[in-house]
């Protein structure tokens, strides 16, 4: 986890989004940044997984509703010994939206930040008339099951005039992996021991302080006003391994 401020003031460099009226309402595509707020609701205190869905899914499925409005439920279901499997299995539920993991004893506010990233990464993934598919993150690195991959996907979030970059993880199969990527996926396992530097350039970048190897290589220019995220890393990965191997010499 990376903490940066963003300028003297202590001030964000842009303007803050404000809090939308529901975690349920549906999201742009791309966000700079996202807070770690409390949502109106608390998991169980024992491993599980929290997921939306709409308001007329069947939740036979779930051992709890934690919250309900116009667009669709919140629910909570309990995990046994491999909820990476079960939260797979349950992304094919009819009506599930979106999923994440709810560890015993963990931060709600992690919980809801992982369903509205669920959200946001669905809703980049449209194809025209077709619904966005429902996708499952989790806080924490999980662990794939066979013909799943896992994809540490580069968040900012706002907290306290500071601006924390982090890694959010999604478990998709390897067919969607490559649909989301538009192309086969790089070498995973390179990739995961350097997501600190990963970071770090991610807010070099946002803050106009790219290192010279960075700019030598043309990361300014790939970049421009986006921010560093990992399917531009992945769709760059030669420029990538050199980078970050020139930056381990």
């Amino acid at each position: 986890m990376i903490v940066t401020r963003e300028s003297g003031t202590g001030r964000l460099p842009y303007p803050a989004e404000p809090e939308p009226r529901s975690l349920l309402r549906r999201r742009m595509p791309q966000r700079r940044y996202y807070r770690l707020a409390w949502p109106p609701w608390q998991p169980p205190s024992m491993d599980g997984l929290a997921a939306i869905v709409t308001p007329d899914a069947s939740t036979g499925w779930a051992d709890g509703l934690l919250a309900r409005d116009a667009d669709g439920l919140v629910v909570w279901a309990a995990t046994g010994p491999e909820p990476e499997a079960q939260g797979m299995a349950r992304l094919q539920y009819p009506g599930v939206r979106a999923i994440t993991f709810a560890p015993a004893k963990g931060d709600p506010r992690r919980v809801r930040l992982g369903l509205e990233l669920a959200l946001n990464l669905a809703a980049g993934r449209t194809d025209g008339d077709v619904s966005a598919p429902a996708i499952l993150t989790s806080w924490s690195m999980p662990t794939p099951p066979t013909g799943v991959v896992r994809i540490p996907h580069l968040i900012s979030i706002q907290r306290d005039g500071m601006v924390i970059d982090r890694v959010v993880w999604e478990l998709a199969t390897t067919a969607a992996a490559e649909r989301w990527l538009d192309g086969p996926l790089p070498n995973l396992a390179f990739f995961e021991p350097h997501l600190e530097k990963l970071l770090r350039l991610r807010a070099a970048a946002r803050r106009a302080q790219l290192p010279v190897t960075a700019v030598q290589l043309g990361l300014a220019e790939l970049l421009r006003d986006q921010d560093l995220s990992i399917r531009i890393v992945y769709q760059h990965a030669e420029l990538f391994r050199e980078l970050l191997l020139a930056n381990c010499r």
